[in-house]
């Protein structure tokens, strides 16, 4: 597998250089030459942006794969093919991680004058609520990839131009369908809404974790959403090794 994710590094590492670039001006001059409101909410759509592109990225690097078939000739399992283009983006968006944390900190400590734990107790959020709110982002992304996975090899499976239909389609009755087996397995007992409560006041949005992440609930659509990974993952592999054209 470190094969593939060599050559998934080296075939997008011109495409990641230059975001890499195009990030650290657009947060250099946002930083310099605009003001402190304008400025972060820019900042802040930069990094989505940047968050964006890594996704889709992931997901073209999974289609490329699957149907090249130069690929199919290395000597790896299929599992693989599925694992690649995940701790790709997860590498990917690590780094923009470490960037944003860098940046946030420069920020606070250089422009602000204030001491980076002073500005995470005036935001209203502690490290550990943002640690829960990180985890809870990365476990949804992730869950997401695999039903977009599931859904690119069942388009790849038909030769016919109506194979990415197929594909959306196959999409849509996933989402839905996982959604009404958890409603009826869980009874509603956790809603990803109540995990964390937002509050506007005068001086802005006030976020406050409930505590709902160790709650019964959470644990029983974890343990839910899991089960449902592995047979994602499962039918992915065997599309992938019997029914997909290359």
């Amino acid at each position: 597998m470190m094969t593939l994710l060599k050559y998934d590094f080296r075939k997008n590492w011109n495409t990641l250089l230059a975001g890499l670039v195009i990030l650290i001006i657009a947060q250099i001059g946002q930083t310099l030459f605009l003001s402190g409101v304008t400025g972060n909410i820019l900042g802040i759509m930069v990094y989505i942006g940047a968050g964006v592109a890594i996704y889709v990225k992931m997901i073209k690097t999974y289609t490329s794969n699957i149907r090249s078939y130069n690929r199919r000739l290395l000597p790896v399992t299929g599992l693989s093919h599925v694992l690649s283009p995940l701790i790709f983006g997860a590498l990917c968006g690590l780094g923009l991680l470490i960037i944003g944390s860098i940046h946030v900190y420069l920020y606070t400590t250089m422009k602000l004058g204030i001491d980076l734990s002073t500005y995470i107790n005036l935001s209203g959020m502690q490290v550990s609520d943002m640690i829960s709110l990180l985890l809870f982002l990365a476990w949804i992304i992730l869950f997401s990839l695999f039903i977009i996975f599931l859904s690119i090899s069942i388009a790849g499976s038909f030769r016919w131009k109506t194979g990415p239909w197929i594909g959306i389609v196959a999409f849509l009755v996933l989402v839905n369908l996982i959604s009404w087996l958890e409603n009826i397995v869980l009874a509603g007992r956790f809603n990803p809404n109540e995990l964390f409560q937002y509050t506007e006041e005068s001086t802005g949005i006030s976020i406050t974790a409930n505590g709902l992440i160790w709650s019964d609930g959470m644990f029983g659509s974890i343990i839910f959403e899991l089960i449902v990974a592995v047979i994602l993952v499962w039918a992915t592999i065997y599309l992938n090794n019997k029914k997909v054209e290359v």
